[in-house]
């Protein structure tokens, strides 16, 4: 199933300036694993050092908000991922 990612703009440097990927995924989830298989230095970005998805990672599939329980649902050809990262400073 062929997807779009469309990467906020921290997630770029990390795919060679991109503001969009084509991946092969059936499911948000296996959009990561497709993105970090391109890009492995997204990796970072994406997952703590246990290897988890960080809680600041934030999917929309369609403009639609995705939540990590929902991280597994089906994608369509042509849907559209966002991947955000929500980061807060002071």
């Amino acid at each position: 199933m062929s997807s779009t990612v469309k990467l906020a703009p921290l997630l770029r440097k990390s795919a060679g300036g991109q503001e969009t990927v084509e991946v092969n995924a059936s499911s948000p989830l296996e959009s990561l694993a497709d993105l970090e298989r391109q890009f492995p230095s997204v990796r970072r970005w994406l997952y703590d050092k246990q290897g988890d998805l960080r809680p600041e990672v934030i999917f929309f599939v369609n403009g639609e908000r995705v939540f990590p329980e929902e991280l597994s649902r089906p994608l369509g050809d042509g849907d559209e991922v966002y991947l955000m990262l929500a980061i807060a400073g002071g």
